[in-house]
C-alpha cells in the first residue's frame, strides 16, 4: 500500500539517506491530518494479561507526536497501559489509506491526564517499510526546516527581500515586498518536486526537478495531484523556527 504512486520512489539513495537517520525524531504537527491507533492487549484486575480469542486486542486512539524511521511516540488516554516489551500493532490512517505496523513497547508512562507511548517498529517486509517512509517523508520535509542566516542569502529580486529556509530534502523560499513585509510569493522545493506562487496566480504551479540540476520540468496532472497532497502533508509540521505569517499563510493553502 503507497500513500504516493506517482512521484515518490524512496529507494536506492533515499533509502540509504533514511538508513543513517534512524534516530532522527521528527515533530509531528497537532494539524498533520494522520489518525493513529494503537492495538493493545488488555489487562485483568491483576494486571495480567487478556489477550482474545481472535489474538487481537483492544485499539486506543492518540495524538502522534514525533516519527523516526524506526519508531513513534504518541498521547494516549490515561486508561491505557502497557509493558515494555509487549507486542503492538500501530494503525496509521491517512486520508482513504490505512497501514499497519506490527511493533513493541519501547516506553510507556502513564501521567495524571494522559499517557505516553514509544513503540519500536517490527516492519514485515520491504513494502510495508517503503510504505511507512513514504509517510515519513512529509513530515521530515516540513520538520526539519530551519532558517538560513540572513547574511549568506543572495538578495537577487529589486524591491522584494528574500528568505530561505533548509531541511532534509528541502527547501523553502520566500520573498516579501520591501516597502512592507507583505508575503509576495514563495518556492517550496520538496526533494524533487516542488510548488511556488507569486502575488497574481490564481493557483500553485507544481513542478519537478531534474534531480541534481535547477532544470525544471512539467508534470501531468495526476502527478500535480500528488505534488499537492505532499505539499498538504508537509507544511502542518513546518517548525516555529518558520515566521507565524508564512506557516499561517500556507496553513490557508493546505485548508
Amino acid at each position: 500500500m503507497s500513500f504516493f504512486k506517482r512521484i515518490l520512489n524512496l529507494k536506492g539513495e533515499a533509502a540509504a539517506a533514511n538508513e543513517q537517520r534512524q534516530a532522527t525524531r521528527y515533530a509531528v504537527g497537532p494539524d498533520f491530518p494522520l489518525k493513529t491507533v494503537l492495538n493493545l492487549y488488555g489487562r485483568d484486575a491483576d494486571g495480567k494479561l487478556l489477550k482474545s480469542s481472535d489474538g487481537t486486542g483492544r485499539d486506543w486512539s492518540g495524538r502522534m507526536f514525533n516519527l523516526s524511521a524506526t519508531g513513534a511516540s504518541m498521547r494516549l488516554p490515561n486508561s491505557a497501559f502497557a509493558a515494555r516489551g509487549e507486542a503492538c500493532q500501530l494503525k496509521f490512517v491517512l486520508g482513504e489509506s490505512t497501514l499497519v505496523i506490527p511493533a513493541y513497547i519501547a516506553h510507556f508512562r502513564v501521567y495524571s491526564a494522559h499517557a505516553t507511548c514509544g513503540v519500536a517498529l517490527r516492519f514485515p517486509d520491504d513494502e510495508t517499510q517503503a510504505s511507512y517512509q513514504q509517510l515519513l517523508y512529509p513530515v521530515s520535509i516540513g520538520a526539519s526546516l530551519a532558517q538560513v542566516d540572513p547574511k549568506q542569502v543572495t538578495q537577487d529580486a529589486d524591491g522584494f527581500i528574500k528568505e530561505e529556509f533548509k531541511g532534509e530534502n528541502s527547501h523553502l523560499v520566500i520573498w516579501r515586498a520591501k516597502a512592507n513585509l507583505v508575503l509576495q510569493g514563495f518556492d517550496f522545493r520538496m526533494g524533487d518536486y516542488g510548488v511556488r506562487w507569486t502575488d497574481g496566480l490564481e493557483e500553485m504551479d507544481c513542478y519537478a526537478v531534474v534531480h541534481g540540476t535547477d532544470d525544471l520540468l512539467e508534470i501531468n496532472e495526476e502527478q500535480k495531484v500528488e505534488v499537492r497532497w505532499l505539499f498538504c502533508l508537509s507544511v502542518p509540521n513546518l517548525p516555529k523556527g518558520v515566521p507565524t505569517d508564512v506557516r499561517e499563510f500556507l496553513g490557508r493553502l493546505v485548508a
